[in-house]
């Protein structure tokens, strides 16, 4: 008599679960939405944002912005990043700090390649490009493929994307600087919330430091951000999930829950 199978039985080795393929399509249409509507929200705010930069600009901003963008580069910063928590992890024989020194330097890598391979292909002109700059570099006029139909004040060259012109002063967008520090930093976030919050403010300055270098607008930076806290927070839950959950608090005794009852009443 034949036994009945099990409908995972049924399926080829390798293949996927029931639904698995409709999560992943919505996973990326979620991830999609919060890209465009990033770039959608900040990129009429790019030209404001870096004139208020220019009038409240001081020495001391700059001095503190070139550290930030130094330090929250992927070289340094996500590595060393990673090797701090994964030693620290290994003299405190904790294997979520580990952990998520594994999922940091992942989820910065992941989010940097890609988003390098993004940047390189769009072309965007960073803030401080010129067209005589870049003519001088290409030794020709570079051509606009897309236009977003104006031109930052101060300067002649068109924004929009030129394609992959090559040079660095059309990398703009997005900024990698901001999504290998988002990501690095947000992956630390489930395992260990005490040491990820710290990180995640560094981030934040690390965005604002390229705003303040005029090496990026808004908009790029907060699309790199975007994608950055993505690779993240996917990379934190993928760790996360491999770890056993956290031992609960031992309940109180008969005896200490009268104490504190009785502390309670004396006050």
């Amino acid at each position: 008599m034949n036994e009945p199978r099990s409908p995972a039985a049924g399926r080829e080795d390798g293949a996927a679960a029931p639904g698995t393929e409709h999560r992943v399509r919505g996973r990326l249409l979620v991830a999609s939405a919060l890209l465009i509507a990033g770039f959608l929200l900040t990129f009429p705010l790019d030209f404001s944002a870096y004139q208020a930069l220019e009038r409240i600009d001081h020495p001391l901003f700059q001095q503190a912005a070139q550290q930030f963008s130094f330090w929250g580069d992927y070289f340094p910063g996500s590595v060393l990043v990673s090797v701090i928590l994964f030693t620290g992890g290994l003299l405190a024989r904790n294997r979520r700090i580990r952990s998520a020194a594994l999922a940091s330097l992942l989820a910065a890598t992941c989010a940097g390649l890609s988003v390098d391979a993004c940047r390189f292909s769009f072309g965007r002109p960073r803030p401080y490009a010129t067209a005589a700059a870049a003519a001088l570099q290409l030794g020709r006029a570079p051509e606009v493929k897309v236009s977003f139909g104006r031109t930052r004040p101060g300067t002649d060259l068109p924004d929009g994307f030129y394609g992959p012109v090559g040079i660095h002063m059309f990398q703009g967008f997005p900024s990698g600087h901001a999504t290998s520090s988002t990501a690095s930093a947000v992956a630390v976030l489930p395992l260990v919330p005490e040491i990820g919050i710290p990180l995640t403010l560094l981030a934040a300055g690390v965005c604002w430091s390229r705003m303040e270098l005029r090496q990026h607008y808004l908009s790029d930076v907060a699309v790199g951000a975007l994608w950055g806290a993505l690779w993240g927070i996917g990379f934190g839950r993928l760790l996360l999930g491999r770890l056993p959950p956290r031992p609960k608090p031992a309940p109180a005794s008969p005896r200490h829950a009268w104490l504190e009852r009785k502390r309670g009443q004396s006050r």
